[in-house]
């Protein structure tokens, strides 16, 4: 049965953008949600009845408390195809694509080619959260529809803010908000320096409500199709595609990791710094405020790992494992319009050529049926010395692989360290060997049941390959080992 989200107007809906520096305010628009319970920047809505609450804080970089959504078992498609959509990259074009950004921007030229005035600014953080831009990336607003008003009058203003009088203060704050962009330098300057607390306080709110109210009506154009320029937006679209869910997810994204969107069309350098950064709020939010990751946060540090030029230690990849173990990855293999975008990435990810722990690697790509697993599994073949991390390559080999293959795994038909436990079959203490995952492999790969060979045929498995605890043999009789290699030797190797 499909589940349907409940339509909400988001009139008054506020989101926390860039760790609760900036507010905005959606305008008014229906939002058609896939799950019962959304989480969106530091806000918790509630969609079980047509009307929607706000049961968590808007200040600070999260929310202290969280409701795991439940995760629609099929994502219902849109009656129409958006006519904004657009493929997402292959997990073999991703990293490239980063370097082809890296060259143009060496070589000063666009993505098509074209030259670049040399003080043109940088797309990352022209268009960060809370800039003053409007739509289509230009002035926010027709300078006409704002009050004209001098420097002094805006200043005057200011400081009517601090006024003993309600009336004085409320005409201000009116006035101010009617001169839109041409007071906001002086309502910032005045939030820092002003030396009167309230002033302070009152410019600080004034200031993010114009700023917000930009913010909101860009937001809201994105969401319905229109090309508006936001920070990392084409570098995204690029990699994952355009449509209505890519386009919820991003602003999902870029609400709460506006660095990691800054650095996107930069440098690998950038994207290292916000990897890092990404790292540390998403481990501070699992293990400190008790805060499952989210779509977002998984996103964000795929999108960033797919860069092959920016190093990735062996804690930062456990620390992407950690997340890759939440729910948030079945909610997006699940979603119908993420689920390729993101296995894309995946592919990526675990084509590294740095990858550390491959064992765990190798065992996660196998779970998520990423055909992408084999090259990975051939480099680990040459690099791997750990006999179980071996015989899972095997393993590797043996779902993905071809006859062409044989010869790397035949290599191993001699190597007879344990590959698993000893364990009790049939009253009988069998173990394992890196010689015996070789063999389950080359008979797979050469579409022969393991039966034919003496191993057991319950160890086949349609997502694993086989299973290398269940192809041992007797410790203490040679011979059936023996045997079943030699026959496997004469039959499958001597052609």
């Amino acid at each position: 049965m499909k589940k349907r989200g409940s339509e909400i107007t988001a009139s008054s809906l506020r989101l926390t953008i860039d760790g609760g520096r900036d507010h905005i305010a959606l305008a008014a628009r229906p939002l058609q949600r896939l799950f019962s319970t959304a989480v969106v920047g530091c806000v918790m809505l509630s969609f079980a009845t047509p009307q929607w609450s706000v049961v968590g804080g808007l200040g600070g970089r999260a929310c202290a408390q969280e409701n795991e959504p439940e995760v629609a078992s099929e994502v219902e498609s849109p009656s129409s195809p958006p006519s904004y959509s657009k493929p997402h990259l292959a997990s073999d074009q991703i990293a490239g694509f980063y370097r082809s950004l890296a060259e143009r921007k060496k070589a000063g030229t666009d993505e098509n080619g074209q030259d670049v005035p040399s003080d043109a600014p940088e797309k990352a953080g022209d268009a960060v959260p809370g800039e003053h831009q409007d739509q289509s990336g230009g002035t926010p607003e027709d300078p006409s529809s704002e009050l004209e008003a001098t420097p002094a009058e805006i200043q005057q203003w200011i400081d009517q803010l601090g006024s003993v009088e309600f009336a004085a203060r409320e005409q201000a704050t009116a006035k101010l908000r009617g001169a839109g962009k041409r007071a906001l330098s002086l309502l910032e300057e005045a939030s820092r320096e002003h030396p009167d607390l309230e002033v302070r306080t009152r410019a600080t709110d004034v200031s993010k409500g114009i700023t917000g109210g930009e913010t909101a009506g860009r937001i809201d154009a994105f969401l319905a199709g229109e090309d508006v320029e936001l920070d990392g937006w084409e570098v995204f679209q690029s990699i994952m595609g355009d449509g209505v869910r890519i386009r919820e997810l991003y602003v999902d994204f870029l609400m709460r990791h506006g660095e990691v969107a800054a650095s996107l069309d930069v440098t690998s350098k950038a994207r290292e710094a916000a990897f890092q950064k990404t790292i540390v709020d998403v481990q501070r939010g699992m293990f400190v405020e008790q805060r499952s990751p989210t779509e977002a946060d998984l996103i964000a540090l795929m999108l960033l790992a797919n860069d092959h030029d920016m190093p990735i230690t062996r804690v930062e990849e456990n620390a992407i494992f950690t997340v890759l173990r939440r729910e948030a990855t079945a909610k997006l293999i699940s979603d119908s319009q993420l689920s390729g975008a993101f296995r894309a990435m995946l592919g990526g990810w675990i084509s590294r050529k740095d990858v550390v722990n491959r064992q765990e690697m190798l065992w996660f790509a196998l779970s998520w049926d990423l055909t992408e697993t084999l090259p990975l599994a051939l480099t680990t073949l040459e690099k791997a010395t750990d006999p179980v991390t071996l015989g899972m390559a095997m393993q590797a080999i043996a779902r993905f692989g071809d006859q062409s293959n044989v010869p790397e795994v035949a290599k191993f038909l001699n190597d007879y360290r344990p590959a698993s436990e000893q364990q009790y079959a049939g009253g009988t203490l069998v173990q394992a060997f890196v010689s015996d995952a070789a063999a389950a492999a080359i008979i797979l790969l050469n579409d022969r049941s393991l039966d034919e060979f003496a191993l057991n045929a319950a160890a086949e498995h349609p997502k694993y390959g086989f299973i290398v605890q269940e192809i041992g043999f007797p410790t203490e009789d040679p011979k059936p080992r023996k045997d079943a290699i030699e026959k496997l030797k004469k039959e499958l190797l001597s052609r």
